[in-house]
Formats: structure tokens, C-alpha cells, sequence
């Protein structure tokens, strides 16, 4: 579940995924976060981590970079 830790944008503005919070730099942050979330739940609903053969080497790939992506799959507990 994602919800907004402030009604208003600041440098500290936070998005809430399952518990956790992750720290957005900007406005339009927050729907980058909606839809890698809703990404990941999709790729798990279907068990297709396609290109990738398996969920472990889509998870190590997704995890490489530092970013919104990382941070939901800490969230999720995926990584």
C-alpha cells in the first residue's frame, strides 16, 4: 500500500510501501514510485520475470542501480 506521509511537497517528502518509508526528491517522484510497485506486484501475481529466466536474476538486476526501484524492493522485503 502506498500512501503519502505529507500533504504538501518538501525535500522531505516521503512515500509509504508496505511500512517503509522511501524518500522522494521530487513531485513526480511519487508516481514513479506507483508504478514500479505496481510493476513488481504484477511480475510476482504472474510469476513472469521475463526477460530474465528466473525471479533471483531479475531481482539482482532490478537491485543494481540506487534509486526508486531498489528502494521498493527493499520495501517489499524482495532484496
Amino acid at each position: 500500500m502506498i500512501c503519502p506521509m505529507h500533504d504538501r511537497f518538501s525535500p522531505t517528502n516521503q512515500v509509504m510501501v508496505n511500512g517503509h518509508a522511501i524518500t522522494i526528491s521530487a513531485p513526480s517522484d511519487r508516481a514513479i514510485v506507483e508504478r514500479v510497485c505496481a510493476f513488481i506486484d504484477r511480475k510476482i501475481a504472474e510469476n513472469d520475470w521475463s526477460p530474465y529466466s528466473t525471479k533471483e536474476a531479475a531481482l539482482r538486476s532490478w537491485a543494481k542501480p540506487e534509486g526508486i526501484r531498489k528502494a521498493v524492493l527493499k520495501a517489499k522485503g524482495l532484496i
